[in-house]
């Protein structure tokens, strides 16, 4: 078994949603523990699913039927349902909290519901007069806030499919993407705010305008003037006229919400299509039972709005928790400022990357300097693995009490695979299992499951909601079927390199597209830079395998204060001692910088492009691009 550290155990699991569904759904399942709990909701879809709605007090006409089933990516939840997933975010009437990056305070502004409803009823009316009906497409290129809510949530209403970008990506990168889509309207802003620096957008909107004709209405959103095809009508955010009051219409159950693009490391990103219905229950789900997000809460989730934590955090309106957002950099003036603002905003939920969990860790600042943070309960952590380490860190800054959650998905299903589970305790370095209705496993390259401490393959066995509708432009379903069905018929491939514990634990050791091969040994990645978690020089990791002498080496790029040899070799002497042999990289060069996605993702994949000396794919993806210059280097070298 894993000797991981046991770092929170439930101390009032009555008062959780996980235990009064558990309670209440006991005649299916016979069990007292969501052991018993998850094994009936994989083993009878039709029954939990059915059970769930019911229990999450969803608004809308269910129907009969639960599951049609099929294989994956077949089958058919709900197939008979009428819902409105606007209506079931605004039936809590939750209002929503907006902090600024200039508001040192971290007091910000609030809309109520009444507010909120408002502003909706105004783009509705906007997106009316611009002829946009069902299925048109429509985008936004906005910062976190007020205005990127409101035109969200009027797509719903409209049965407009919405799909945006954060205004820090590139002009190619957000034409690479609306192109696709040839959208209705679009809405955007003329700057951005970010590490205390004012950006101006102007001229990526006008490029974005001249690059796809079919956008015939702009939303602008803040002061100055563009430049706009003769074609282009024009509506300035602050003078929408009123609208009509929101009809809340219901549609089918796969009516599409939205697209979500993925990073695109290798390869045009990828837009998927998201049902309307399968996000909102499997959202619902995630948060109410699994991060136990309660009525009267006070949550924010740290996301930018190229990041599908956005269209997470939105359903947190339907729980009848508050929304509170923070639009900024979220370590400016400093790594703890987003704990400041949890502070101020008394947050009892509060989300992050692992990544920047890191940078807290690694900067030698603790949290407790912030001071009050006794509202604050869970934390929720994903985009990277979060490292023992790191978690055993975080643990020791609330001394224990916090409810640890990490949880891992993707834009790929607008949701998570494994992740928390409030009635079962939290080891470092691992989460505590499959969430409901996701029947997870680990496979080997012959489509065995595989026992603990064995890695291989996170796959998943069975369909549930979020399976998206599909690839856009992917007209006969093949480029979606190759990508996440090729290996095994009805069985969805993720990615991800994942072992399970002796004690039904997950852990992620990184993207299987960046394992290591070496003498046919498969490596995960994260147990290199996790063997390093100890070493406060390096703040920075990234290995690929390299061609080399007729066989492979790994390659470890590192941004750490010691260079020198006695250091590398400390390195590698860390790495034995915490691994194995083959792990040892057999090259270590330092760098200023290491490449990473809009979204803090580590580019392994870009790197590896270098290694083998291919093209790099899709640099657009890449937040910082000029990083591959200095790795490059090396490579032509070595």
């Amino acid at each position: 078994m894993s000797q991981a550290a046991l770092l929170w155990s439930p101390t009032s699991p009555g008062e959780s949603a996980m235990y009064k569904f558990l309670i209440q759904t006991k005649k299916f399942h016979g069990g007292d523990s969501t052991t018993e709990l998850y094994r009936w909701s994989i083993e009878k879809p039709e029954e939990f699913w059915g059970e769930l709605w019911d229990f999450l007090d969803v608004i809308g006409e269910r129907g009969q039927r639960a599951l049609l089933p099929n294989p994956l990516p077949k089958a058919t939840f709900f197939p008979d349902a009428k819902v409105s997933y606007l209506e079931n975010l605004l039936a809590p009437k939750s209002g929503v909290t907006v902090v600024a990056e200039a508001d040192v305070t971290d007091i910000g502004s609030r809309v109520t519901h009444e507010e909120l409803v408002s502003n909706i009823e105004r783009v509705v009316q906007l997106f009316q007069s611009a002829g946009v009906v069902e299925g048109d497409r429509v985008v936004s290129i906005l910062p976190i806030g007020f205005e990127v809510l409101s035109f969200l949530l009027s797509g719903f209403e409209t049965g407009a499919i919405v799909a945006g970008a954060s205004p820090e990506f590139g002009d190619s990168a957000i034409i690479s993407r609306f192109s696709q889509l040839q959208p209705k309207v679009l809405i955007a802003t003329t700057q951005y705010q970010w590490n205390g620096k004012i950006f101006d957008r102007r001229e990526t909107v006008e490029k974005v305008l001249h690059e796809i004709p079919s956008i015939t209405h702009l939303i602008l959103v803040g002061d100055g003037e563009i430049a706009l095809p003769d074609s282009v009508s024009v509506h300035r955010w602050n003078s929408l006229k009123d609208g009509d009051n929101l009809q809340l219409t219901r549609r089918g159950f796969d009516q599409p919400a939205y697209v979500l693009f993925t990073s695109g490391t290798t390869g045009v990103p990828k837009g998927l299509v998201h049902r309307s219905g399968g996000v909102m229950l499997k959202h619902l789900m995630e948060q109410k039972l699994h991060c136990d997000i309660r009525p009267g809460d006070r949550v924010c989730f740290y996301s930018t709005t190229g990041w599908m934590m956005w269209n997470w955090s939105i359903s947190i309106l339907g729980t009848g928790a508050e929304l509170v957002l923070f639009d900024g950099s979220p370590n400016y003036p400093d790594v703890l400022r987003l704990f400041h603002f949890a502070s101020a905003q008394k947050l009892t939920h509060l989300g992050l990357s692992a990544r920047l969990l890191d940078v807290i860790k690694e900067s030698g600042r603790s949290i407790r300097e912030v001071g009050d943070l006794s509202a604050l309960r869970t934390i929720m952590v994903t985009g990277s693995p979060l490292s023992a380490s790191t978690a055993t860190w975080l643990s020791n800054e609330f001394d224990g009490r916090i409810f640890l959650s990490p949880f891992s998905g993707g834009t790929d299903i607008a949701g998570s695979f494994t992740g928390p589970d409030p009635l079962r305790p939290y080891y470092a370095g691992e989460m505590q299992g499959p969430l409901l209705g996701m029947d997870v496993d680990v496979f080997d390259e012959m489509g065995n499951s595989l026992g603990a401490e064995e890695m291989g393959e996170l796959v998943c066995k069975r369909p549930f909601p979020s399976v998206p509708l599909g690839i856009w432009g992917d007209s006969d379903n093949s480029r979606f079927i190759s990508t996440y069905f090729h290996t095994w018929p009805g069985v969805w491939v993720h990615g991800d390199l994942t072992s399970k514990t002796e004690r039904g634990g997950i852990i992620i050791h990184g993207r299987s597209d960046a394992t290591l091969n070496i003498s046919g040994v498969r490596i995960g990645t994260s147990e290199i830079y996790s063997a390093l978690d100890g070493l406060n020089e390096v703040t920075g990791a990234l290995a690929v395998a390299q061609p080399w002498d007729g066989h492979q080496r790994i390659a470890l790029f590192l941004v750490a204060t010691d260079t020198s040899d006695s250091f590398t070799n400390e390195v590698k002497q860390v790495i034995r001692a915490k691994t194995s042999p083959r792990h040892v990289p057999g090259a270590i060069f330092y760098v200023g910088d290491l490449p990473r996605t809009f979204n803090g993702k580590l580019a392994e994949v870009a790197v590896a492009d270098l290694a083998n000396g291919r093209p790099v794919r899709n640099l657009a993806s890449l937040a910082n691009p000029e990083s591959l210059d200095e790795i490059g280097k090396f490579f032509l070298t070595s």
